[in-house]
Parts: structure tokens; C-alpha cells; sequence
């Protein structure tokens, strides 16, 4: 069996001639390439690890947020709530002085309607008294000095 394949030093010397090309050809493109694509890689991790902090803090910056506006909603609801209540008690003050000032007034009118109506009373009495006097001055034809 013969494949026509005979062993001899050229073999051996195409042999070393490829080892040599692949070495070199290693050295020249694989090397760099690999380094290349090795440096690659680790840069892709490092941001996405960079990537992963990053989307960390944004969702602790979010919650801390989050946490403050709610903290605010409450504070202002606070300050709305005890506006309504000083608002209400000053409401409240300013109608009971509104009603105790129309109370009062109320009062003078009537003391002053009742101060009036005794004056009327007595101007009438003083006139149905004069008028009495003149009614039996005419029905006596007497007249008194």
C-alpha cells in the first residue's frame, strides 16, 4: 500500500516551516487579537457592572424620593390641616364677636326704643292730661290758673 506519500527530510522541514508560520502568525494576529478581544470583554463588564451600580442608585435615589415627597405630602397636609383649624377657630371667634357686638347692639336699641317709648308715654300722658284738663275746662267753663 502505497499512498505516494514517501518520508524523508522534506517532510520534516515543511513540517517546521508551518510550525514556524503558525507561530509567527500567532504572535502577529492571534496574540494581539485575543489581547484585544480579552480587554473588550473585560471593558464590556466592567460597565455593565458599572451599569448595574448605577441602575442601583438611581432605584435608591427613586425610593429616597419617594420617601421624601411622601414625608412633604404629610407635612403639608399637617400645615393645610392646622390652617383649617386656625382658620375655623378664627372664624368661629370672629362670628361669636360679630354675634356678641349684635347682641349688644341689639340691647342699646332696645334700651334706647324703651328710654323712647317712656318718653312717648309720658309726652302722651302730659297731652292726655292737658287735653283732659281742656275737656273739662269746656264741659266746667272753668279754667284753673
Amino acid at each position: 500500500m502505497d499512498i505516494g506519500v514517501q518520508l524523508n527530510h522534506t517532510l520534516f522541514i515543511q513540517l517546521i516551516l508551518f510550525l514556524i508560520f503558525m507561530f509567527i502568525v500567532h504572535i502577529i494576529y492571534v496574540k494581539p487579537y485575543s489581547r484585544t478581544v480579552d480587554e473588550r470583554n473585560a471593558r464590556i463588564l466592567e460597565l455593565k457592572k458599572k451599569a448595574e451600580r448605577y441602575r442601583q442608585e438611581a432605584l435608591h435615589y427613586t425610593q429616597e424620593a419617594e420617601k421624601i415627597l411622601n414625608e412633604a405630602s404629610q407635612k403639608v397636609n399637617a400645615i393645610l390641616e392646622e390652617a383649617r383649624k386656625e382658620a375655623k377657630a378664627e372664624a368661629d371667634k370672629i362670628i361669636a364677636e360679630a354675634e356678641k357686638e349684635a347682641q349688644e347692639k341689639i340691647e342699646r336699641v332696645k334700651a334706647e326704643i324703651a328710654k323712647e317709648l317712656e318718653e312717648a308715654k309720658k309726652l302722651i300722658e302730659e297731652k292726655i292730661n292737658a287735653v283732659a284738663e281742656l275737656i273739662v275746662e269746656k264741659i266746667a267753663g272753668v279754667k284753673k290758673a
